[in-house]
């Protein structure tokens, strides 16, 4: 019979020829790929199979119950090297319960189906998936080492103590990941990706994360950077951030976080990211949490019981997470400044619920930082000295049912927030903020904000304050009911530059509008045709 042997860690490819000092080479009988241990006398006919081929599937040999990660892994490399022309190869792997005990390696061009299958770690310290190898990952910069990879269906269940994040994807192009069903790990990410350009992750599900009594950022899909070690590990650090992001259809529940970065690269951004139609349920921190975010669509969104709602963050209320330098280039990152986000939040509906792991008990809060003298970053190189604000993103139609602030805007300007509706429901005495909360709170050099046409009502303080010298343009057509204190309250040395007009507001004790010479605040002109009732 006619055969073809690859003689292991050489490049050679001859037919029929074999070395005596090989032990270990791969022969192809037609459409059966095996693996072969010579010794003397051997016959190379008495092989054992590790996965058949059919047109570009690969079908790993494995058996229910069973540890599948070597033959699975030989069957992901052999999709490598069938697809280094190219053409996307398919590792098929059968319905069944398995077991692995390293990480599942994926190279380009491949598609590994786990549909009708449930994977479980038999042990912790590693990722079920992960791109490539760390050798290939340190020689790489951009997002060129990987391209058209897809990884589809499959429940996988990670150990409750594995520390590592169960999906590890960085440096590509075109990376997708759909139907699949993760749970468990210890505080850790379920899905991580650094410099992917092109990421797609529809119809999955997160849910049951072992979490533990911390404040520890966990997302369960997390966007990450390319600027140091600690942020990401094993990889050259040229601040290469993810671009392309969709994230559809998805279910979060039981988890620290839904998606998100806690993590920053001084003025570099994470662009075009659509998070869309997800379903957040039982979070104890915040369902979404983007920092750095350019051109971002956050919308159709659904959350109950979560701590926090959306945070849009341009800086970090502090600097434990802000890298100023590209680790492997030494030196301040180049990157300019930008403060015109050109997103949108809109037509979500959030719950939130008072929990104490929780830093931000807000349903929407945008949120820029005005630093006047540099500050020392997490790697202890320089912050500047600037106005890192959040600018041009547009607050559309959300309801918000808040245990805290409805909407919260700190150094923000020339943002619309317009439509949205934000009641009480949820605030309990246990929270020592409990009855400081305001429905739209306009704060610390916050300018040019348009606040128009929302409803608020049952707030435990104001309904729409302005506070330690912000301003907004124009507040107007807001309908404002039942607030323990005030209906609008504009602090000392705050101001309305255009018009405070056709506001409706009734049931708030300690006074429907406290503006002008009371507050010594401006209205530029004048407060008219609001109904007080």
């Amino acid at each position: 019979m006619k055969y073809t042997v690859y003689l292991k860690n050489t490049n050679r490819n001859k037919e029929e020829v074999y070395e005596k000092n090989e032990k270990t080479f791969r022969i192809y009988y037609g459409n059966c790929h095996v693996f072969h241990t010579l010794s003397t006398g051997d016959n190379i006919c008495s092989s054992e199979k590790n996965y058949t081929i059919s047109g570009r599937t690969l079908v790993p040999t494995v058996k229910s119950g069973k540890d599948i990660s070597k033959n699975v892994n030989t069957a992901l490399k052999e999709a490598k090297r069938l697809g280094a022309k190219g053409k996307v190869h398919t590792v098929k792997i059968p319905k069944g319960t398995y077991y692995i005990s390293e990480s599942l390696k994926i190279w380009s061009n491949t598609k590994l189906d786990a549909t009708g299958c449930v994977i479980k770690t038999k042990k912790s310290g590693f990722n079920m998936i992960a791109t490539g190898s760390s050798e290939d990952n340190q020689k790489a910069t951009g997002y060129k080492r990987y391209k058209n990879i897809m990884i589809m269906g499959g429940v996988w269940e990670n150990s409750k103590k594995n520390e590592s994040s169960a999906i590890r994807l960085c440096r590509g192009s075109n990376i997708t990941l759909k139907n699949i069903d993760m749970s468990h790990g210890s505080e850790k990410h379920m899905v991580e990706m650094a410099a992917v350009d092109g990421v797609k992750i529809t119809n999955c599900k997160f849910h049951d994360s072992d979490i533990k009594d911390s404040k520890e950022k966990c997302e369960a899909i997390q966007l990450d950077i390319c600027a140091n070690d600690s942020a990401y590990s094993n990889l050259i650090y040229d601040g290469s951030p993810c671009k392309n992001v969709l994230i559809i259809g998805n279910t979060f529940e039981n988890v620290s976080r839904g998606v998100g970065t806690h993590s920053m690269l001084l003025n570099n951004y994470i662009e075009n990211v659509t998070i869309k139609g997800n379903s957040f349920k039982n979070i104890t921190q915040e369902a979404i949490a983007c920092v750095n975010y350019i051109n971002a669509k956050i919308e159709d969104n659904k959350m109950e019981n979560v701590g926090g709602g959306i945070l849009f963050h341009f800086s970090k209320t502090s600097n434990d997470s802000v890298y100023t330098c590209i680790k492997n280039g030494k030196q301040a990152y180049k990157g300019k400044l930008r403060t015109n986000a050109q997103s949108s939040i809109q037509n979500n509906t959030i719950e939130t619920r008072y929990h104490s792991l929780c830093d931000k008990n807000v349903g929407i809060e945008l949120y820029g930082r005005n630093i006047s003298q540099e500050m020392r970053g997490a790697d202890n190189g320089i912050i500047p000295a600037a106005d890192y604000y959040v600018e041009g993103v547009t607050v559309y139609n959300n309801t918000i049912t808040a245990a805290g602030y409805g909407i919260n805007l700190n150094d923000a300007k020339n943002n619309r927030i317009a439509n949205n509706t934000i009641i009480d429901g949820n605030y309990v005495d246990t929270d020592p903020l409990h009855d400081q909360y305001n429905g739209i709170r306009v704060s610390t050099g916050s300018t040019g904000n348009t606040i128009n046409d929302n409803t608020i009502s049952g707030i435990r303080q104001t309904g729409i304050l302005l506070y330690n010298n912000a301003s907004a343009t124009t507040i107007n057509g807001n309908k404002i009911s039942g607030c323990s204190a005030y209906g609008i309250r504009l602090n000392k040395n705050c101001s309305v530059t255009q018009s405070l007009q056709n506001n409706i507001i009734r049931d708030c004790p300690q006074g429907a509008i406290v503006t002008g010479e009371k507050s010594g605040c401006t209205v530029a002109n004048g407060i008219s045709q609001n109904t007080i009732q």
